[in-house]
């Protein structure tokens, strides 16, 4: 690769869809402009930013990696962005590293290799940057076999990042005791605790205008009637959080919690075929999303275990109420979006509030929202951090030992009833 490729090149085509290189740099797109986005004598720097192409974005919170100046390229390999020469039915299975193979566990080691030992192509990639520093010791192996060869170790062991266009170092620091205490959060990814938000729309209505006026791209004409395409609104929140299943590793468990956002959440209403009427299609389908705006600061525990978002019902009030007698309580949800008619879910649910759906239920067949047992582990946690702090003792012995904290609990303690 140039030495001058840089994140532009990525802009391109990332500043849509998923929004991965504008979430990056901290910025998330205005669904209704407010009249101070396009005001000239606004000060700079902006909070409001126009792309060429008429898209206007707010400022909200950058990537950790962003903001210490990590370029696309410092993290993501050559075999991922050209390819390895294997079909993959998905960009996730075309990705080859992680957050653990700079962040490692603690008191963990990477997977080395001498320089000498580096693949060709890597070598030629040495030879040609040209990095200033000290000659690294041994270059670290992702998980996934790939050789990073800008990620080095020193005589002691210490992991540094080399930025590839400046040949700066950077130390990597290992992940934090708590992102791997007890078994609590075993299945947790990295990005289910540390995205801080991601770009969500909960709706899109794609109509037919037999009258409308066109422009037909195949068959470089005009033509009268068009596809027209109602959304919104954009909304900047933690992600939804759902299941996805992997192929298990050493030491993985076959299904990790990441982060999800609604990826189709869709009307399409089409003229019947032979007929007046009009013929609906509906689908409700959450997608799979690394937003790529990493914090080193974690979601709290109540914005996991307390947020009807995360859990997938979407904006409302989600409350723990005391039920009358035996130390009970029961969790209740009052959504803030109207029900729509083709499945009665709020407009922005992903499934029912302690239920489950069947069938299409996302943009991919390997993921999908929490199970009812799973969402009742989730709330039973989450009655306990009503009244517990969650850097409290016991609920930091929760995530070791959740049901030996329950069989301490005091009578005042209320356990969620599921009837």
């Amino acid at each position: 690769m140039s030495s001058e490729f840089g994140n532009g090149q990525c802009f391109g085509c990332h500043s849509r869809s998923g929004r991965i290189s504008t979430s990056y740099e901290g910025w998330h797109e205005v669904h209704e402009p407010p009249a101070a986005a396009s005001d000239p004598a606004r000060p700079l720097p902006s909070r409001f930013r126009t792309l060429a192409d008429g898209r206007v974005f707010e400022r909200v919170m950058p990537d950790i990696h962003q903001e210490r100046g990590l370029d696309c390229i410092d993290c993501h390999t050559a075999n991922e962005v050209m390819g390895d020469g294997v079909a993959r039915a998905t960009k996730q299975g075309q990705l080859r590293v992680a957050c653990e193979d700079c962040h490692a566990r603690p008191g963990g080691a990477p997977s080395t290799v001498p320089a000498a030992g580096l693949d060709p192509e890597s070598r030629k990639i040495l030879a040609v940057r040209q990095w200033p520093g000290p000659t690294p010791s041994h270059h670290v192996r992702a998980a996934s076999g790939e050789w990073l060869v800008n990620v080095v170790t020193d005589a002691n062991g210490q992991v540094s990042l080399v930025r590839k266009r400046t040949g700066e170092r950077r130390l990597s620091k290992p992940a934090m005791a708590v992102c791997v205490e007890g078994q609590g959060h075993a299945r947790l990814s990295c990005g289910s605790c540390h995205t801080a938000w991601a770009p969500r729309c909960p709706t899109c209505h794609t109509s037919f205008d037999a009258g409308a006026e066109a422009y037909d791209w195949v068959d470089d004409e005009d033509v009268r009637g068009a596809w027209k395409e109602a959304s919104g609104p954009f909304s900047a929140e933690p992600p939804t959080l759902g299941v996805r299943r992997r192929t298990p590793g050493a030491g993985q468990s076959p299904e990790v919690i990441d982060t999800f956002v609604p990826g189709m959440i869709l009307t399409i209403d089409k003229p019947a075929a032979g007929r007046g009427t009009l013929a609906t299609v509906f689908r409700r389908l959450y997608a799979r999303i690394e937003p790529h705006t990493t914090r080193r600061e974690a979601r709290s525990c109540t914005s996991c275990h307390n947020d009807p978002i995360a859990i997938g019902y979407g904006r409302g009030e989600l409350r723990f109420e005391r039920l009358p007698g035996d130390g009970r309580g029961r969790w209740r949800f009052s959504p803030a979006s109207a029900r729509l008619s083709q499945e009665g879910l709020p407009a922005d649910a992903w499934i029912p509030f302690l239920g489950t759906r069947r069938g299409m239920v996302s943009t991919r067949d390997d993921v999908r929202p929490f199970s009812v047992e799973e969402q009742r582990r989730i709330l039973a946690v989450g009655a306990c951090l009503t009244c517990h702090e969650g850097d409290s003792p016991v609920m930091r012995g929760s995530v070791r030992n959740f049901e030996g904290v329950l069989a301490r609990r005091r009578p005042v303690c209320l356990r969620p009833s599921w009837e």
